[in-house]
């Protein structure tokens, strides 16, 4: 008897973990689904809106710190200006360009892409054109962390556990 409770408990805490372990599969799954039949609203809801609009913050200031190290940039007494004004804009454009339609164009098309590319997807603009979508990999960082990317690609995007199974998008790593 006491073997058979022994044997139970070790059955349930490998389905438990091998649920866990495939949470983030399930997710993608339901995401990939809400992506085919167009619908931004359950896409939303796998979407941490405010870290992924730091996140692409974030990388546009630091393309943009990359163009103001070039040394043609640093003889130019507008460079000071250009950046302040530059700072403004892309605060600007992340809080309007990381919307529901701007996501799903990114996750229909299987990654960020470039600035220029989560810019246009943002306002619906499909720079990319329409390529069917790719395999992906999934990366576990850690417990809580998976990056998700097209096979053979450098960029793609960050998800973060949100409670116990359930996973957001909270970043996306650009080329």
């Amino acid at each position: 008897m006491r073997t058979k409770v022994v044997i139970g408990a070790a059955v349930a805490c490998a389905a438990v973990a091998g649920l866990l372990y495939a949470s983030p599969y399930l997710a993608l799954r339901s995401i990939a689904k809400a992506v085919d039949n167009k619908d931004p609203d359950t896409v939303s809801e796998y979407v941490d809106f405010p870290a992924l609009r730091e996140s692409v913050k974030g990388q546009m200031l630091i393309k943009m710190q990359a163009e103001m190290q070039k040394p043609e940039m640093q003889d130019n007494p507008f460079a000071g200006f250009g950046q302040i004004l530059a700072a403004g804009m892309i605060n600007q454009l992340a809080e309007t360009l990381v919307s529901p339609a701007g996501v799903m164009l990114m996750l229909e098309k299987g990654k960020p892409g470039k600035s220029t590319d989560v810019a246009a997807a943002g306002a619906g603009v499909d720079t990319q054109g329409s390529k069917p979508r790719p395999d992906y990999a999934v990366n576990y960082r850690g417990w809580s962390k998976v990056f998700v990317h097209p096979k053979g690609e450098q960029g793609g995007f960050v998800f973060k556990r949100d409670g116990l199974m359930g996973w957001k998008l909270v970043a996306v790593k650009m080329d």
